[in-house]
């Protein structure tokens, strides 16, 4: 009866974001892509800030299409953690992503606000900082090693970035809904010989979960991750958590024209957390490169919440 009444919290949520949600038309994906989504969700969504009574640090390494020259290549830092006594999250996050010729650098600052609702809670995130973009010109591959129309040497742009993010959780349960890249713009690169424009799109994902107990300290996590962006199809990532004692976790999960994925983590301690994931490829890429890999190690201090602040269950948040 419990479960029941959660599924159907979780549905009336989902019903009241999918009109806005399939308003949109087709996205593309600019952001790196990560398979981790569900253990640091402050990625994506910066109404994740400080959702538990843990100062938390992250720290990642992305490589795809291993083998190719070139591939991508993501480090990224994240920290966040809550005021208690304002019902507030604070957090940072940097990124480094490489592809090919091209560089980006994100960097940004966090704030979340929660408000008690039921037996969870609602938060409200922005974030504001800087995105930059770099190309360098002078590795790619030239037929012609004299042709004047391609610029040479290294030429960057800095755009003002910020996003917007809800999320509803509860102890077995959360939904969430964020927007990446408000600030929609052009990148020009005025400073080469020629004019070169790239575009910065809005990215917007719908993600979600539930935690199923089951017997003998096990647990089951079925989580989902929709995303579109201009210039592509909706991509979603479904994938579900086998959890252990609420220390080991196993999972398998699949990405629409994209791969398979198998994550593993481990609580080291209850403050040191280890994880890592594998993609397989199955689209047309997997000719080339069949394989993806994600380190992730994650750090945290428990608080000691005030009295009038019951916690929700954390296995979501760290």
């Amino acid at each position: 009866m419990m479960a029941k009444k959660h599924m159907n919290i979780i549905m009336y949520v989902l019903y009241a974001l999918l009109p806005m949600w399939c308003a949109f038309s087709s996205y593309a994906q600019q952001e790196p892509m990560y398979t981790q989504n569900n253990f640091d969700r402050l990625v994506f969504n910066p109404a994740y800030a400080g959702s538990s009574g843990w100062i938390v640090t992250s720290l990642k390494h992305r490589s795809q299409f291993i083998g190719i020259d070139g591939a991508p290549s993501t480090q990224m830092v994240t920290i966040h953690a809550p005021w208690q006594i304002k019902s507030m999250g604070f957090g940072g996050k940097i990124i480094n992503d490489h592809l090919g010729a091209t560089g980006q650098f994100n960097a940004t600052a966090i704030y979340a606000y929660h408000l008690g609702l039921g037996k969870g809670k609602l938060s409200v995130g922005i974030e504001g900082g800087i995105f930059s973009q770099t190309i360098d010109f002078s590795t790619l591959y030239k037929i012609d090693p004299i042709d004047k129309a391609i610029p040479t040497g290294k030429s960057s742009v800095i755009k003002p970035d910020a996003s917007f993010g809800l999320q509803f959780q509860a102890r077995d349960y959360f939904v969430g809904f964020s927007i990446v890249h408000l600030f929609s713009d052009n990148l020009n690169f005025t400073n080469t010989d020629r004019s070169i424009v790239g575009q910065l799109n809005k990215h917007y994902f719908l993600s979600g979960g539930y935690v199923y107990d089951l017997k003998n300290e096990i647990s089951v996590q079925p989580c989902f991750l929709l995303k579109k962006v201009a210039g592509a199809p909706m991509q979603v990532d479904l994938y579900t958590n086998v959890i252990y004692k609420d220390k080991y976790t196993l999972g398998i999960g699949y990405r629409t024209g994209d791969a398979l994925t198998f994550v593993a983590k481990v609580n080291i301690t209850d403050a040191i957390r280890v994880s890592y994931s594998y993609d397989f490829r199955i689209s047309s890429v997997a000719n080339y490169s069949s394989s993806a890999q994600e380190f992730m190690i994650r750090y945290g201090i428990k608080l000691l919440p005030p009295q009038q602040i019951k916690e929700i269950n954390p296995r979501y948040y760290f």
